[in-house]
């Protein structure tokens, strides 16, 4: 019989969630760009599949949505260089997932995605680390439309 999951609160602005704490993604290299002190984050599944709430457990927190590119872009590419690899301990292709972070302007402006610096994570290792892409076509601000992505009836709402 497995143990039960250690569970981990996080406070956040619509209230206390309390996530497992195999749901932790660490940057062993530093955070995404502009919080690199910020290390460790949850990656909930959100109300539609294929996007996702990325939580920090610090105080203040910190969400992020993050959102599947092979939904809106099936032609996207990312080639990881043998560099990353070794920083995610990549074994096995299959282990690696590539999420990108969503702008959600508030006034009802179009949400973009940067698909030039993709969150990359090693899911069996439960790392995680922000690549640049080498094809400079990959855009910073690209608009994306959140009806692509299906309704996730077991995801995390926030309101």
């Amino acid at each position: 019989m497995d143990a039960p999951s250690e569970m981990v609160a996080i406070a956040h602005p619509f209230g206390t969630i309390e996530v497992a704490r195999e749901a932790l993604m660490t940057f062993p290299a530093g955070g995404p760009f502009g919080f690199e002190s910020t290390t460790s984050f949850a990656l909930l599944p959100a109300a539609r599949q294929g996007l996702w709430w990325f939580m920090s457990p610090t105080d203040p927190p910190t969400t992020f949505v993050l959102a599947d590119p092979f939904v809106s872009f099936p032609e996207y590419e990312l080639d990881l260089g043998d560099l990353e690899k070794m920083q995610l301990q990549v074994e096995k292709p299959e282990d690696v997932l590539a999420l990108v972070m969503l702008t959600i302007p508030e006034g009802g402006t179009s949400v973009t995605a940067n698909l030039r610096a993709p969150i990359v994570f090693n899911l069996t290792k439960r790392l995680a680390a922000q690549i640049v892409s080498r094809d400079e076509s990959h855009g910073l601000a690209v608009p994306v439309n959140l009806a692509a992505y299906p309704i996730n009836e077991h995801g995390v709402q926030m309101t």
